[in-house]
């Protein structure tokens, strides 16, 4: 077991703006003594984690703009600003910097607190209907996704709904990838003028775009939030808004030892995870170490030696 602690003092932070008006009533989650607060971030390794990886890129990581071979794994262009809404405030600022937490540990970078919101974690009564209204109301932060990935997505049944707003972002900047002046649509608070800027990158490897996410969105419906922890919710909440990755396991379940395993109905889990596994962890930091802008199987390739390289090196510590 590695044990990975945070020193960074939990401070207020300022509620940042919440994407739908909180009609409902708050949840109340798991409750533990005043430890819960500065619990460390602990990541539990097994053997075969390689593989588990490997097949949690090749099962439930989303591409965007084109197949398996020639689309992209998207990330985070500019610095996470979490947000976190439906809950009661202490809570909500607990979950958000644990998830600043985490995404500092997977050498991410973030934001101060002070800064516009782009990770959107919200408690919600039924998350169906709530993505129902939102398409009646502000359709345009479903842009990134097909008419088919919407309708999968409400018909999931939940209790998790996640999705990403994703622009093509020039491979040399953080800029859209157009020249001139225009408008984001898909964010949650309404139109914003950017300033594109046209790649000038030229390689046979590199390409001239990247997938960039704009804003993550995930809503966890109360019902099962009475049965996490604080700590729980926000690593698990970390993961899925981190990375583009389809959070229902339909087909394949999520490793036993994993976060993304914390809503699973899979009856063969013998024991629910308390916190981020070692698994989890790598899969940040590979996506967001390798080039981002290369196609997906050079993109996975690259995530898996990193990957690789970081076991190696904590087996030669002893960890």
């Amino acid at each position: 077991m590695t044990i990975i602690k945070f020193s960074r003092t939990i401070g207020a932070a300022v509620l940042s703006l919440v994407l739908i008006a909180p009609s409902f009533s708050f949840p109340a989650l798991a409750t533990k003594d005043d430890s819960q607060n500065t619990d460390p971030i602990v990541v539990t390794g097994q053997k075969t984690i390689s593989e588990v990886i490997r097949q949690v890129i090749r099962n439930q990581f989303n591409i965007s703009n084109g197949s398996n071979q020639t689309g992209q794994y998207a990330r985070f262009a500019s610095p996470i600003c979490p947000s976190v809404g439906g809950l009661p405030k202490e809570q909500a600022s607990l979950v958000e910097d644990r998830i600043r937490d985490i995404a500092e540990i997977a050498e991410l970078r973030v934001a101060t607190n002070k800064c516009k919101a782009n990770l959107f974690v919200v408690a919600v009564e039924n998350g169906a209907e709530e993505i129902n209204r939102l398409r009646n109301k502000r359709g345009r932060l479903f842009a990134s996704l097909t008419h088919s990935q919407r309708e999968k997505m409400i018909k999931s049944g939940g209790p998790v709904y996640s999705w990403k707003s994703t622009q093509r972002m020039a491979s040399d900047s953080a800029h859209p990838a157009r020249a001139g002046n225009y408008t984001i649509l898909a964010g949650p608070m309404g139109d914003i003028k950017v300033k594109g800027q046209r790649t000038h990158v030229k390689s046979k490897f590199l390409q001239t775009e990247f997938a960039g996410i704009s804003y993550s969105y995930l809503f966890i419906e109360n019902r099962v939030l009475s049965k996490v922890s604080v700590n729980q919710l926000a690593d698990y909440a970390a993961v899925v808004s981190l990375i583009d990755i389809d959070v229902n396991f339909k087909t394949t379940p999520p490793p036993t030892n994993s976060i993304l395993s914390l809503f699973s109905n899979d009856q063969s889990n013998p024991s629910t995870p308390q916190s981020i596994g070692e698994g989890d962890l790598l899969m940040l930091r590979g996506l967001y170490k390798v080039p981002a802008n290369v196609k997906a199987p050079l993109q996975r390739s690259a995530m898996l030696h990193t990957i690789k390289n970081a076991l190696e090196s904590d087996e030669k510590q002893g960890k």
